[in-house]
């Protein structure tokens, strides 16, 4: 999965180092970011020194984002706006599901959650004076009210269910994404996960499970969300009621049908491999 990065080791601590030449910037602006072109299939994130003119004024602007294996990573917000061209392109975040190697991957898209949370707290949400970031803790702090806004995270499911040797999958409905994908969707307030999976499969597909099992977490920043993997078995009737608002398509798949995914970048592309090939 794309947080899975070792040998190399992510650091989070927080903290106001600064930036030396070596680190990595990135300029993110409208959920695009700016990236060095490298072939035609990948892009690389670019270093301070890679901008000699604007280094010493980036350098000023940055904050801090996280290491990797002691390079720090660092964003802007202004200076490198004409620095599309030849060189640099200003890419979607989707083209941080591509990007080789996978710990610069994960750096990207990281960033991307960072910055979105940041320019959405501009401003308190209690009595709308403007925020600054806190000294000790990554945080926006209101600078009338003292009102703490920490990151933007969004616990969701997402389910494998199961039926002897036949998988639920499904295609959502209005969205970029076109693959199967699990059933999936957000926490409630009040609920538990096993809560959340039973209502969301109900909802989704009609069906009831049982015997819901915990697989495992991702960070899955691309849309601020933290993804809670669980495996279910169905309990009872196997007609499948769709949300039509929601999906598009919906179906029993064999083992057989699955179609192979060599990207692996998701928990939910994990967890159909996984069933596919009888690893769970």
């Amino acid at each position: 999965m794309i947080q899975d990065i070792a040998p190399h080791q992510y650091d989070l601590s927080y903290g106001h180092p600064v930036p030396q030449d070596q680190d990595y910037v990135l300029y993110i602006k409208s959920n695009q970011t700016l990236l060095r072109k490298k072939g035609e299939e990948n892009h690389e994130i670019p270093r301070f020194s890679d901008f000699p003119e604007e280094m010493e004024a980036l350098k000023k602007q940055a904050y801090y984002l996280f290491s990797i294996d002691g390079l720090r990573y660092f964003y802007v917000s202004s200076l490198l706006e004409k620095k599309a061209g030849e060189e640099y392109e200003l890419c979607p975040t989707s083209a941080f599901r591509k990007m080789k190697p996978m710990h610069q991957a994960f750096a990207g898209i990281t960033a991307t959650q960072i910055h979105r949370w940041k320019e959405s707290r501009k401003f308190c949400g209690c009595c709308g004076s403007r925020t600054e970031d806190s000294r000790t803790e990554r945080a926006l702090v209101c600078t009338k009210c003292g009102h703490t806004e920490y990151p933007k995270i969004c616990p969701a499911v997402i389910v494998a269910v199961t039926d002897g040797d036949r998988l639920l999958m499904s295609r959502y409905k209005g969205r970029a994404y076109r693959g199967y994908a699990l059933i999936a969707g957000f926490v409630e307030i009040g609920e538990t996960f096993e809560e959340t999976v039973r209502r969301e499969v109900m909802e989704e597909v009609g069906l009831k499970v049982k015997n819901i099992r915990y697989y495992k977490s991702q960070p899955w920043a691309f849309t601020d969300t933290e993804m809670i993997g669980f495996f279910a078995e169905l309990d009872g009737d196997d007609a499948i009621r769709l949300q039509e608002d929601e999906l598009s398509e919906a179906g029993w798949y064999r083992r057989d049908e699955i179609p192979e995914d060599v990207s692996s970048i998701s928990v939910g592309s994990e967890m159909k491999m996984a069933f596919k090939h009888q690893r769970i």
